[in-house]
């Protein structure tokens, strides 16, 4: 299955090569780019099939999780990138990057997904890890 599709707006930057093809490589495995498609200390809005994530990368390392904030729903894609850790900008709650763990208001831990890169292509597996 190949699913072809242009990144979300990203909060701080989209992909520096400005659209990266996205595919599908595996059950549940996406294929989001290369390496160097990304900027660092950016937040950038992917839709993988019907999952909607943000891609974040921070210090040379990628973090992906749902666009969803646990306390109300709102997006991430428009969140503030903090030291190892993403703020939604509504409320104010912010995900740990490695844990999940949330601070208030939210008080549900965010999924996590596994990012590897393979090769110098960034790959997300849209299972929790």
């Amino acid at each position: 299955m190949s699913d072809d599709a242009a990144p979300g707006e990203g909060a701080f930057a989209a992909p520096v090569s400005g659209g990266v093809r996205i595919t599908e490589k595996d059950a549940g495995v996406w294929d989001v780019g290369g390496v160097d498609d990304y900027a660092d200390e950016t937040i950038t809005g992917l839709e993988l099939g019907d999952t909607a994530i943000v891609l974040i990368k921070q210090g040379g390392a990628f973090y992906a999780l749902p666009d969803r904030c646990t306390h109300q729903r709102y997006p991430l894609n428009d969140g503030e990138l903090l030291d190892g850790k993403i703020r939604c900008v509504h409320h104010g709650a912010t995900f740990d990057l490695q844990t999940g763990r949330p601070t208030l208001p939210a008080v549900v831990k965010i999924k996590l997904f596994t990012v590897e890169t393979v090769d110098g292509r960034v790959l997300v597996t849209l299972q929790e890890r």
